[in-house]
């Protein structure tokens, strides 16, 4: 099967769209599987959403029921005055409660693995295991003024004439080359809103304004649950000295985790079928 073929075989199955208040808005998420299987919590990363799961989630149907959110600020769930992990933390939790869930695995991408490791701290008991995706969750000393602001990912709120201009717009954030097209196509197509003033990304631009990210280090040095890393071997964030930091702060053994050839930061859009591997073999050893 061609990776077109297995991409559109991936979106046939289709997913159930649900809401749940969380602090007075509306927060949706979406769900593929049976709901009477053990979880499966996919968590996006910075200016993204739900829909970025849609080709990686219904892969793991078999044995899970897969949920992604969209966390407040993103996707088809509502804007708030001001954002931070404790609120995302509440968000998860009340998904998880609206689908009756105790425990469940989870898998954070990027922003999304920093929000999940402080919800551990806030829901120890919600997390069977956490899987990071080329994410920064802990940075050595050294590296912390470089990486203390917030001013590179914010962005500018464009508006454009019609959907079409809009999604010939639609970069990776942070900026990375990828050969699928067709995979950046769909993300895009479910990127943007129409408005009165023209269409723009669903995505919040306050976020990163009022978003404030802390020293994780404690969390992940006493942390209960597993956790397993999956990376870009190519990554331009997700260096070998993050990696080597992170894995003496969280004593996490290297057997936990795997890096990708050929892919970047957002690797799961370089190669999605390498990435569902080793997330199969991973999650499977929890």
């Amino acid at each position: 099967m061609s990776n077109i073929d297995w991409f559109k075989e991936s979106l046939s199955i289709q997913s159930v769209s649900k809401y749940v208040e969380v602090e007075g808005k509306k927060i949706h998420y979406l769900v593929w599987g049976s709901e009477e299987k053990p979880g499966l919590f996919f968590i996006h990363g910075y200016s993204a959403h739900a829909h970025w799961w849609d080709f990686v989630a219904p892969a793991f149907i078999d044995k899970y029921c897969a949920v992604a959110i969209d966390l407040s600020g993103s996707g088809e769930s509502d804007h708030r005055d001001h954002y931070s992990q404790e609120i995302f933390a509440d968000e998860i939790k009340a998904v998880c409660a609206d689908m009756n869930w105790n425990r469940a695995d989870f898998i954070a991408h990027s922003m999304g693995g920093s929000i999940s490791l402080n919800a551990t701290s806030i829901y120890p008991d919600l997390f069977n295991s956490l899987t990071l995706l080329d994410s920064i969750v802990v940075l050595p000393p050294d590296k912390v003024r470089s990486f203390s602001s917030n001013k590179s990912m914010i962005r500018a709120d464009f508006i454009y004439d019609d959907k079409e201009a809009a999604m010939s717009s639609f970069r990776l954030i942070p900026p990375q080359p990828c050969r699928n097209d067709y995979l950046l196509e769909h993300i895009a197509s479910n990127s943007f809103k129409e408005t009165e003033q023209g269409w723009m990304l669903k995505s919040d631009g306050k976020i990163m304004k009022t978003y404030k990210s802390k020293d994780l280090t404690d969390i992940l040095m006493s942390i209960k649950c597993p956790i397993n890393i999956v990376y870009g071997l190519m990554s331009q964030i997700f260096t070998q000295e993050i990696l080597d930091y992170t894995l003496y702060v969280g004593n996490i053994p290297t057997e936990r985790v795997i890096g990708v050839p050929g892919t970047m930061h957002h690797l799961f859009v370089d190669d999605p079928l390498s990435v569902i591997d080793a997330l199969n073999k991973l999650i499977g050893e929890n």
